[in-house]
């Protein structure tokens, strides 16, 4: 059976190292970068080296999805190694614009969205500050460089066939791949140990955000389904028996769900009061990550019509619906 090699490349973020993977046959084909970093960098060529293996040796890179700890060093590799990119339409112009997305979605951050959290001093500061560190963690690629396939695609990897996926929630854009003969799961962040965080973008109108955790578990669904014997995630150790780890994180989502309902019945308002009650005597970082996760569960809330939310003065409440 052909599989995927793992490499473990070094990150500044709260979510650790990121995986890549290398197939080494039929021909070498690495799936996403890791971040634009020199120890980034070291740590992919260093591991290629032990494989017999040199940057312009790779024919292909495939890019799961606009994150820059799985693209962020896609450019360089085209640059040095004349390597193709290739990635599903769904989001190329996310690779090839991130520079413009990014600073729109800094500005949606900063005046729009966390004001509407009600979002302490503190925290909007660390918020910020991260939207510099990614500032500085890729290289838009070009879009001469980027080779596209559609959404559903079906693509070669090891000299098999692995089907795209389109699994949205942790980003809208999410790619995974399958091998059905095989039952391999490249899941990218969508499927991990630890429950993805249904990242916030930039919404399509500048200012409504969409929905996040439904979305997740739709996906979840998806995956759920498939008939998997071994997953490669996008951070993390290789792993089995997927539908178990969905459950788990099915029945957490939906257990932490009733936790921000309570906080909700017992006075909390805002975004930023939910998050500050669930995720109490965190780091800023858990705390930032747990926003998104907190929003989440409000999402689901409403799609169940629990609750209600309205805004005044550009902070947005929520409150029982009785």
């Amino acid at each position: 059976m052909s599989k995927p090699i793992r490499i473990e490349l070094p990150t500044e973020y709260e979510a650790g190292p990121v995986n890549v993977y290398l197939f080494t046959e039929p021909e070498p084909v690495l799936v996403d970068t890791g971040v634009k970093s020199a120890a980034s960098w070291q740590a992919l060529t260093a591991a290629l080296a032990g494989h017999g293996l040199a940057i312009h040796d790779l024919a292909r890179v495939v890019l799961t999805h606009g994150h820059v700890d799985h693209f962020g060093q896609a450019n360089r590799l085209a640059q040095v190694g004349g390597v193709r990119l290739e990635t599903a339409v769904i989001v190329a112009h996310r690779l090839t614009n991130f520079t413009d997305y990014w600073q729109k979605r800094t500005a949606y951050y900063q005046d729009i969205f966390l004001p509407q959290t009600g979002l302490s001093s503190p925290m909007y500061q660390f918020m910020l500050a991260y939207f510099q560190i990614v500032a500085a963690n890729y290289e838009d690629v070009p879009a001469a460089a980027l080779h596209t396939y559609a959404n559903d695609a079906t693509i070669q990897l090891g000299g098999l066939d692995w089907q795209v996926l389109h699994t949205p929630g942790h980003c809208s854009h999410q790619t995974c791949f399958y091998q059905p003969d095989t039952r391999q799961f490249l899941s990218s962040d969508m499927l991990l140990k630890q429950t993805p965080t249904p990242v916030v973008e930039l919404p399509a109108d500048g200012r409504t955000r969409e929905p996040s955790l439904p979305t997740f578990l739709r996906s979840l669904e998806q995956v759920e389904a498939l008939d998997v014997d071994v997953v490669y995630p996008g951070h993390g150790e290789i792993f089995h028996d997927h539908r178990a780890l969905v459950q788990q994180q099915r029945e957490r989502i939906l257990r932490r769900t009733e936790d921000a309902y309570a906080c909700i019945r017992g006075g909390c308002r805002t975004a930023a009061q939910i998050t500050a009650h669930l995720y109490a005597d965190r780091s800023l970082a858990i705390q930032f990550a747990g926003l998104w996760m907190a929003l989440g569960y409000v999402d689901l809330l409403l799609e169940d019509g629990r609750i209600a939310a309205h805004e005044e003065n550009g902070v947005i409440f929520y409150e029982q619906k009785l």
